[in-house]
């Protein structure tokens, strides 16, 4: 049983059982936060948190409660926030859902920013509802509501449970060691984890040593091994150094500080017409649908397609899609561990 490991960490503890969230909120947290709290309000009938909000935010809340709705299908939606606590196995932490229809054994989870796997965390709430209600199987929506998507979790017990018990026992061991992941931004130990402070210095000592560069992309290119760690240590690098850097020297510019060799360059934001406009435009100049389509580009993205038929309420003719060529990244095994 631990009493510091919160559900929201268990996805970050996965990747990394040194993981210590920053106590400190930053700016996105905040916005999650008063939207939750403006998801919650609307589906009890409460509009103030609601109001708060810019237009963006409403928007974006706004999907999130109809799209709640719609997976509910007519069955009460408990967004009380005192009716919401989850009280997990091996979880000291008692969590707090977002809303839940416990008719469907579901829970739903609003989400803003940047998608993400939360897939342990839901673990946990899953986990917690089935020893709460004495089933073996649980489902949990997260509604993506800058993105307006939809991702469903479903589990059984046992898997749950195999995971939540494999992280916290993971990060209560004593010889657990550290492992650089996408999430050592949030990290509180960032400043002075080996796995982010000794790329960063060996970055730094290659680019100033006095060994060519090519030479330096030779030895490295040979050992497949070493490439590997490079790679790691130059993301690193690049995440957690050298951005910080370049976003505090941008700021001493604005605030009107010099930097030897550097200037701030000014571009101006690109054009574009909204809806009302091109709807105007089409209805004034008498356009037909194809001037419109071929003007827009030609051709729509699939998902726009699709939730356009979809609102239409018309079957999509497959026989007309059309995919373009597949796109090949070098991405890192979020899976592997640190190389040794």
């Amino acid at each position: 049983m631990s009493a510091t490991i919160r559900h929201s960490a268990l996805d970050k503890l996965d990747l990394c059982p040194c993981f210590e969230s920053n106590p400190v909120s930053g700016p996105a947290a905040e916005r999650g936060t008063r939207m939750d709290l403006a998801f919650r309000g609307l589906l009890m009938g409460e509009r103030q948190p609601f109001l708060a909000l810019s237009d963006e935010e409403q928007d974006s809340v706004m999907w999130a409660v109809q799209t709640a709705k719609d997976v509910a299908c007519y069955h009460e939606i408990i967004s009380d926030e005192a009716l919401l606590k989850v009280v997990t196995p091996h979880l000291s932490h008692v969590g707090t859902e977002d809303a839940r229809v416990e008719a469907l054994c579901l829970s739903l989870d609003l989400k803003s920013g940047q998608p993400r796997s939360y897939h342990k965390q839901q673990a946990a709430y899953a986990l917690g509802n089935m020893a709460r209600t004495f089933t073996d199987t649980w489902e949990c929506v997260l509604l993506f509501c800058d993105q307006q998507e939809v991702v469903h979790y479903r589990y059984t017990y046992e898997e749950a449970e195999q995971w939540v018990k494999g992280i916290v026992d993971s990060a209560n061991d004593p010889n657990k060691q550290p492992c650089a992941n996408e999430y050592c931004a949030w990290c509180v130990k960032k400043d002075r984890c080996q796995q982010v402070v000794e790329p960063v210095v060996q970055t730094l000592a290659a680019v100033e040593s006095e060994v060519s560069l090519a030479e330096v992309r030779q030895n490295v290119l040979a050992d497949p091994t070493r490439l590997a760690k490079v790679m790691k240590a130059a993301s690193i690098f690049e995440k957690e150094f050298l951005k910080p850097l370049k976003d505090a020297a941008k700021q001493l510019l604005l605030d009107g500080g010099s930097l030897p060799g550097w200037k701030l360059q000014h571009q101006t934001g690109s054009e574009y017409f909204d809806r009302i406009a091109i709807v105007s435009a089409a209805v004034a100049g008498k356009s037909g649908l194809d001037d419109l389509v071929t003007a827009m580009g030609g051709d729509m993205g699939g998902k726009a397609y699709r939730e356009w038929h979809e609102k239409m309420r018309l079957p999509v003719q497959e026989q007309h899609a059309q995919r373009k060529g597949d796109i090949v990244k070098l991405v890192e095994d979020k899976k592997a561990r640190a190389l040794k």
